[in-house]
């Protein structure tokens, strides 16, 4: 008898379910947003849809409209589109130039507010308008495909430190800590490319770091699972560290950060004729001395600028009670700082 009536209401709840056919509905996979050009409205949004042919191949296709929110985007797109519009699909979504500088702050409010969006969408800004970001064809498996592959690539194996629009968010509106998001660049309509990290203050762009600070920012806000780094020898040598592992350790007082980075590596490569024992212990120390020396610029550089995205405030706060932020925010122009770094090789491995 109970198996009888869990069984009807099975039947009865399924019954008050939609249904959505794949091949019956837009499905938005990714989003670009622009400053509009027309004073009456805020933002130009481009939305961008994946088509999934018999043969397997994808047709991206792009929607582009104007608003003062996001929702007036969406009923644009909907206009243009022969098929209903979901939003429970999005992987991506981009802030061209002029609006990560006048701030983004409505837009990502308005992603939270939406429960069929994930908390795991990447975000990111763009050098160029993000509208030309999404009208490219990339790839074979689609653009957001692409793009979100990219940056899951260079979050896994390179110098991206952890993002997504949870972490986003709550950088935001964590006290004492500055959100930061991947800088995109497209390279050509079948090419784009990691341009750099993007600094708020709040939810406006302050600064972009490019490429080459890129390791060092990772080293003091995340920690490498797998990380490369070339390292310059004398005489023009050089030695590849591979599989490199990374962690960091903060202390704060009233005046003074002091951060401990410790690093263990294989040299995978290297370009002299013999990897001596000396050439190894010559490795750890030039990387130690640089580790620390661009570390260390940056904290001061962060400082010049008034933003916090290593989380120095937070994590203050954290061992405080009755933590004073207007005190913190005075206290942040002039805090001194140090960086000792500790590099390991663990084994050695090709020579050239």
């Amino acid at each position: 008898m109970k198996k009888l009536i869990l069984l009807c209401l099975v039947l009865l709840l399924s019954g008050c379910v939609d249904k959505e056919i794949l091949d019956d509905i837009n499905i938005e996979v990714g989003v670009g947003y622009d400053l509009a050009d027309d004073l009456k409205d805020k933002y130009r949004g481009t939305v961008l849809f994946q088509e999934f042919q018999p043969d397997k191949s994808v047709i991206n296709r792009t929607f582009s409209g104007s608003g003062k929110l996001r929702q007036d985007l969406l009923l644009e797109v909907t206009k243009q589109s022969s098929e209903p519009v979901v939003t429970g699909g999005l992987k991506l979504a981009v802030f061209g130039p002029e609006l990560s500088k006048k701030g983004i702050y409505d837009l990502v409010d308005s992603f939270q507010r939406d429960a069929s969006i994930g908390a795991r969408v990447f975000v990111a800004t763009s050098e160029g308008k993000a509208e030309d970001m999404l009208n490219g064809e990339y790839g074979t498996r689609g653009n957001s495909t692409y793009i979100y592959n990219l940056i899951q690539h260079n979050i896994e194996h390179r110098d991206i430190p952890k993002t997504n629009l949870h972490i986003l968010a709550n950088d935001y509106y964590q006290e004492g800590k500055d959100p930061f998001l991947p800088r995109l660049k497209k390279l050509d309509d079948d090419k784009v490319e990691i341009a750099g990290i993007s600094l708020f203050s709040k939810d406006r762009e302050v600064e972009v770091l490019p490429v080459k600070d890129m390791f060092f920012f990772k080293l003091l806000v995340d920690k490498y699972s797998e990380g490369n780094f070339d390292v310059k020898l004398k005489k023009d040598e050089l030695a590849a560290v591979k599989s490199l592992r990374s962690k960091h350790k903060i202390k704060i007082t009233d005046h003074h950060a002091s951060i401990t980075i410790n690093i263990e590596g294989i040299i995978r490569e290297y370009t002299g004729d013999k990897l001596a024992s000396e050439v190894v212990g010559a490795v750890q120390k030039n990387l130690e001395k640089k580790v620390e020396k661009e570390c260390l610029r940056l904290l001061k550089q962060f400082q010049e600028l008034g933003i916090d995205p290593i989380g120095l405030g937070q994590m203050k706060k954290s061992k405080h009670r009755n933590f004073d932020f207007k005190k913190w925010e005075d206290d942040y122009k002039t805090l001194s700082f140090d960086v000792k770094c500790n590099v390991t090789i663990e084994e050695t491995g090709v020579i050239e």
